[in-house]
């Protein structure tokens, strides 16, 4: 999945959906999307073996260095509150 189609899909999932976090499972498309975003950017501190919309560390850092910051966010109502999806970084 390309970077626009990622960002167009996490925005009309945002307008959508609120705001939502939990220890659900992540699409492996979505995984990999952000491996590549993390790849483009540099981005070598995401952990992925942990899930990024689970809150673990890798994606959440609890002192962020300004421009250096993990935020990804997820939406995780979809069937039955089992798999989320993000909606914005």
């Amino acid at each position: 999945m390309s970077f626009s189609r990622l960002l167009f899909a996490s925005l009309v999932a945002f307008s959508l959906a609120a705001f939502a976090s939990g220890a659900t499972r992540l699409p492996d498309d979505e995984v990999e999307a952000l491996r590549d975003i993390a790849k483009t950017i540099g981005k070598t501190n995401w952990n992925f073996s942990a899930d990024p919309c689970g809150g673990q560390w890798g994606w959440v850092d609890p002192n962020p260095v300004k421009g250096n910051e993990n935020a990804v966010s997820c939406n995780c109502t979809f069937s039955n509150g089992t798999i989320c999806h993000v909606i914005s970084m």
